[in-house]
């Protein structure tokens, strides 16, 4: 029985789609996208989080989308037809001392703009729903502090969710045939109780500490504050929606490698890059064990075509 495979290279992703990745190879992408001059990732040059990102919202003209540019010009290369790219963001915030104001920068609507502009359509987005009061304790935000609202409830404003925007480069290719039907679709893996689920656009069930474990060994002392991985439910999700096993599943920011954990969890094979030493060693630690694990259920599950 053939198993899924994995390469996850320790370089830019820019150019190492360029130089690595024939294009119309991959037929997935799932990933948590850097956000310029926010966190910092790593404190490589190519590093994309490392750019100025203006005000979030007229995001053309600065270093952080020229970058963004780069990499949407080399992800819509390697996408075959029909291919969706999941892009995981959330809404930035406004300081009054860094923007002038206390409120949201619409990185949504910037990284819409930068995605059609690069050539693809953009389809919907799902929305994961945070959770306020951990998000006030955690983060002592004063607009979902309770004593705001006793104060002056004109400052009091939502949580900022989670997005999975969801991008299709133009083409059919080949069809993914996902949703289960006993007579015109038994090789379906999607029953239609799932597709109602997500299809409200709206995740309402997705753990917050649905992560690979060890993410923390990856960061390193000089580090600032970083963002959590995506949680494994969300990304299985996309894979599983618009997937066939077997495909592979590109994730340029790979990170601790949960996407390509998930991507071979679930039958497809995974490429990706990532810039931190740290993550890379990990990611790859991920993708070994996620393989191992699936060729003990398939030998479990069928032991002579696995042998």
């Amino acid at each position: 029985m053939t198993q899924p495979t994995y390469e996850i290279w320790n370089e830019d992703c820019i150019t190492g789609m360029a130089e690595r990745l024939e294009p119309e190879s991959v037929q997935h992408c799932v990933t948590s996208i850097p956000f310029g001059s926010l966190f910092m990732y790593s404190g490589k040059a190519e590093d994309v989080g490392n750019n100025l990102d203006g005000d979030g919202v007229d995001m053309r003209g600065t270093h952080f989308a020229l970058h963004m540019r780069f990499f949407i010009e080399q992800l819509y290369r390697v996408l075959a037809p029909g291919s969706v790219a999941c892009i995981h963001i959330q809404q930035l915030l406004a300081t009054k001392v860094q923007h002038g104001y206390i409120g949201r920068r619409d990185f949504r609507g910037a990284v819409v703009d930068l995605f059609t502009s690069g050539g693809f359509d953009w389809t919907g987005e799902f929305t994961i729903k945070k959770n306020p009061q951990i998000i006030a304790k955690r983060e002592m935000r004063h607009d979902l502090l309770f004593v705001t609202g006793k104060r002056d409830s004109r400052m009091l404003a939502p949580a900022v969710n989670d997005y999975v925007m969801v991008f299709r480069k133009p083409g059919q290719g080949t069809p993914v045939r996902a949703i289960y039907d006993a007579k015109t679709n038994p090789d379906g893996w999607l029953s239609t109780e799932e597709w109602i689920r997500d299809a409200h656009g709206i995740w309402t069930d997705i753990r917050e500490t649905d992560v690979l474990t060890g993410w923390q060994h990856g960061r390193e002392e000089a580090d600032e504050k970083h963002v959590c991985p995506l949680q494994l439910e969300v990304i299985r999700r996309c894979i599983r929606l618009y997937t066939s096993p077997g495909d592979v599943v590109l994730d340029p920011y790979m990170g601790i490698g949960s996407t390509g954990f998930v991507a071979i969890e679930q039958g497809r094979s995974a490429v990706g890059y990532e810039l931190k030493e740290s993550y890379h060693r990990q990611a790859v630690a991920a993708c070994e064990r996620a393989a191992r694990e699936r060729q003990n259920e398939q030998m479990a599950l069928f032991p002579v075509a696995a042998s």
